[in-house]
């Protein structure tokens, strides 16, 4: 074979590869493996929390997707919350209607919890929240109250958290345990840590 039918058939032969690759790759299945979380380089007490004015409520299905699509909007605040609860009053004036809160939780020792959070307001997404950890949501569609179990390591575990407000009543949250009897504890953005990097010039 001369060389110029050699080159046509290596280009050919790469061509194919990439199609395959690019149709595995779109096939629509999600990886077992475990999604990695980098543990805080510098924690700090507080979750960052990061607000949001959007022009509409967003609908079950955009709330279900909110934790890993909102980042690319901008906020209309962002800061560091030290709270007692989950609420948009420690923005203050600033309006926004939506709160994403990202924090770590550190853990003495590996086991499943039981976390429920709750919410008043009414039966519609423009009260939702979402809730997600180390990467996996575990409730998508929550609405006044919600509970799930969750496997957590020893060491940081990722939290965030997404919540609509169309009335000021915060979003609570209490966590124990799962085999335990003991009352639930409340967990809030001051009981976690964020990671605060080095901020570089601008």
């Amino acid at each position: 074979m001369n060389p110029t039918k050699l080159a046509a058939a290596a280009l050919c032969a790469a061509a194919c590869v990439t199609t395959t690759a690019f149709a595995e790759d779109d096939f629509g299945i999600e990886s077992a493996s475990p999604v990695k979380i980098a543990d805080p380089v510098n924690p700090q007490p507080g979750m960052v929390l990061n607000a949001y004015r959007l022009e509409r409520w967003m609908n079950w299905d955009a709330l279900a997707e909110s934790i890993s699509k909102l980042p690319s909007q901008a906020a209309a605040k962002t800061m560091v919350d030290k709270s007692e609860h989950f609420s948009l009053e420690p923005i203050g004036k600033i309006q926004a209607g939506v709160g994403r809160w990202e924090g770590f939780l550190k853990c003495k020792r590996a086991t499943t919890y039981t976390f429920v959070l709750s919410k008043e307001g009414y039966d519609g997404s423009a009260c939702g929240f979402v809730f997600a950890v180390n990467g996996k949501v575990y409730i998508k569609k929550g609405i006044r109250q919600a509970s799930c179990d969750v496997d957590l390591k020893v060491g940081w575990n990722k939290i965030d958290i997404v919540c609509q407000y169309d009335n000021p009543k915060p979003l609570t949250m209490t966590f124990k345990p799962k085999t335990s009897t003991a009352e639930p504890r409340p967990i809030a953005p001051k009981d976690l840590f964020h990671d605060q990097k080095p901020e570089e010039d601008w």
